[in-house]
């Protein structure tokens, strides 16, 4: 395995997600994995995406791990992506934003999109499509689908980049996987009011 690390993001990464970083490159050090890390920034993620997706492809990396810079996720969680044996294979992640829905989809119909909910099955199971927080790649199917559309993550018509890449995918015959043991965070933020500290109080016993 050669593995490239790729992370676009918009400008600053959360300190939560450097931990969790640190972490994975101390152990992929300590399991004598060979890897690098890229991070592209600006304000087409796409762009990004497709800089990282253009090196592994022409630089001789044999996989991309992707995460969003605003995850976190344990060290172990190459070892979890692996163990599943997919080519294409996803952690299991939630929105950031209330509702906080799964980023995991059951088809890509705009018509009736659907999605996975908790409780997920024990074991791998395939998706239709996923969110790129945390996805694990092998860097042929990014060269089929670049070779085949000149890009792998321009986005589509109420597609944005990372389900575009997935319906490219498809496309091409692969199937797409979400392995339950890797289980992320996902970063969010939040406005606090004065009177939240109440209702905070009224749901805790002293």
């Amino acid at each position: 395995m050669r593995l490239l690390i790729g992370i676009p993001s918009l400008d600053y990464v959360h300190v939560n997600f450097v931990k969790s970083l640190t972490a994975l490159i101390m152990r992929l050090k300590s399991e004598g994995i060979n890897f690098d890390v890229q991070i592209e920034s600006g304000t087409l993620v796409y762009v990004a995406r497709d800089r990282i997706a253009s090196k592994a492809i022409n630089e001789g990396y044999t996989h991309v791990l992707w995460f969003d810079a605003d995850m976190v996720f344990q060290d172990f969680v190459l070892d979890d992506l692996m163990f599943s044996g997919k080519p294409f294979v996803c952690g299991i992640y939630h929105a950031r934003r209330k509702g906080y829905h799964s980023c995991l989809f059951r088809n890509l119909d705009l018509n009736h999109l659907e999605r996975f909910e908790y409780p997920y099955p024990t074991d791998t199971f395939e998706i239709a499509g996923c969110g790129f927080g945390c996805v694990l790649i092998d860097v042929q199917i990014m060269r089929e689908v670049m070779q085949k559309d000149g890009t792998c993550f321009l986005p589509m018509a109420h597609y944005g980049e990372d389900l575009a890449f997935c319906k490219r995918v498809a496309a091409l015959g692969y199937k797409m996987y979400a392995e339950p043991s890797a289980v992320c965070g996902h970063i969010g933020h939040t406005v606090i009011y004065p009177e939240d500290h109440e209702r905070w109080k009224q749901t805790i016993s002293f």
